[in-house]
């Protein structure tokens, strides 16, 4: 870690601290000029890729999920979860511990989370998000 006072390439830690963000916040003394100055480490993620059903990749978007839970839950008792929901499917495809995931893994546990705490959401994510395109198709994973 460079000084940013002398530029000199040799320090030590005097202080570290964890932050609630899972990032480190580091007190650092420069060993030549003796100036301390702090530095944040943020653990880097691998961006998943995402396969649609077209076999297209492309990067991970939390910004799409978020969307399409917002459309899902609105006008529901849990509208304004929506950054917990998403939360909670991002974790859980994160501990699928795959580089590619695929749409049908995102909508799969979305249902899921979904599920347990709207019906309605679930199954107005489950209209937009699956070739469902019947009313026999819809009765059928209402009475799943």
């Amino acid at each position: 870690m460079k000084c940013i006072f002398c530029g000199n390439s040799e320090s030590k830690v005097v202080d570290s601290r964890y932050l609630k963000d899972s990032s480190i916040r580091r007190r650092r003394e420069c060993l030549k000029c003796g100036k301390r100055f702090t530095t944040y480490e943020t653990v880097e993620n691998n961006p998943m890729v995402v396969t649609n059903v077209d076999n297209m990749r492309e990067p991970f978007k939390v910004e799409k999920l978020r969307d399409s839970i917002r459309h899902a839950t609105y006008c529901t008792d849990i509208e304004s979860s929506v950054d917990e929901i998403v939360s909670k499917i991002e974790n859980q495809l994160f501990a699928l511990q795959k580089q590619e995931i695929s749409t049908q893994d995102i909508v799969r546990i979305a249902i899921d989370v979904l599920l347990e705490l709207s019906a309605m959401a679930c199954l107005v994510y489950f209209t937009q998000h699956t070739d469902c395109n019947s009313f026999d198709g819809v009765r059928r994973f209402i009475n799943r």
